[in-house]
């Protein structure tokens, strides 16, 4: 007998603009995690730091250790000019000088600290590698006692480890929860390279309750897998619930005109509605034989209703 789903409520998921901002690093030991704890898991301290917070303190160093070089320069130049009049000279160049170096290095700022990122990334590729599994294994080893938890940190984790065997670990777990429309669902980044019926069960029920979620990729997929997406017990239930959701832009019942005509007949009324609404105020766009169907569908059950013979 299976077991129920759970119904569940995840916590906030920050996105970030680029999947290493999730990233953060030990000042002490240099341990990598992509998880929120305050700790870190390698030496236990309290030491976590944001890779940009890692790369902005590499880039003061090394802007400070160039304004000190040119501070004592100056200061000597300044100690052994003679006389007093070459002094203020000297003084003032000096100033100037510095001056020009602190604008300098403000305009090479944003420059440097990407080149730090970059040499952070590039030389501790491994302890990087490390981190990320060892926080897999975190995950995974709580599974059995707090499946919530455990999906929350592969959500985490995912957006850097993006191997299928993680996102097929992802999938399974949200096939054990009730999932709402209000959730913070995702789809696109679930996607796998092989055809899996757990993830066609998850299209279908992310069609079903958050249909803006399906998108091209997900088109492509469910498209390229369909015949064998038939063979499954609610499997034309699922292609008819992602045609449904097919109907939701123009460009994609244009592109996949061909898909949504194998299913028409039994799209639910609302969405047959919005179809032929939309084939008829774009008249000149490729729908294919699928245009002149919905027509002949329409005919046959709504025209009655309006009163037209």
């Amino acid at each position: 007998m299976m077991n129920p789903k759970q119904p569940v409520r995840f916590r906030p998921f920050v996105r970030t603009r680029h999947a290493y901002q999730k990233l953060r690093i030990c000042k002490r030991c240099g341990g990598f995690t992509a998880l929120w704890e305050e700790q870190c898991s390698v030496c236990g301290r309290k030491t976590l730091v944001s890779v940009q917070d890692m790369a902005a303190r590499k880039t003061a160093r090394y802007f400070g250790k160039d304004l000190f070089i040119g501070i004592v320069i100056a200061v000597a130049a300044i100690y052994f000019s003679i006389p007093a009049k070459q002094t203020l000279l000297v003084s003032a160049i000096s100033l100037v000088l510095l001056i020009l170096l602190w604008l300098m290095q403000r305009h090479l700022k944003p420059y440097e600290l990407r080149h730090q990122q970059r040499r952070l990334f590039k030389y501790r590729f491994e302890d990087i590698e490390d981190g990320l599994t060892r926080n897999r294994a975190e995950a995974v080893a709580r599974r059995q006692s707090d499946e919530l938890l455990c999906y929350e940190m592969l959500r985490e984790i995912g957006v850097l480890l993006r191997d299928d065997r993680m996102k097929l670990q992802q999938i399974a777990l949200l096939q054990s929860f009730v999932l709402r429309r209000d959730m913070d669902l995702i789809l696109d980044a679930l996607l796998l390279k092989s055809y899996e019926p757990l993830l066609v069960e998850y299209i279908g029920e992310i069609a079903k309750i958050k249909r803006e979620l399906v998108k091209e990729k997900t088109l492509r997929y469910v498209t390229f897998y369909e015949n064998r997406i038939l063979d499954m017990p609610q499997g034309e239930q699922i292609l008819i619930s992602v045609a449904s959701a097919a109907v939701r832009l123009k460009k994609y019942v244009v592109t996949y005109s061909n898909f949504i005509y194998k299913y028409v007949r039994k799209l639910p009324e609302d969405r047959f509605l919005r179809l032929h609404k939309m084939i008829m105020a774009n008249p000149y766009e490729p729908f294919g034989d699928l245009a002149d169907e919905v027509k002949d569908i329409y005919r046959m059950r709504y025209e009655h209703r309006n009163g037209i013979s």
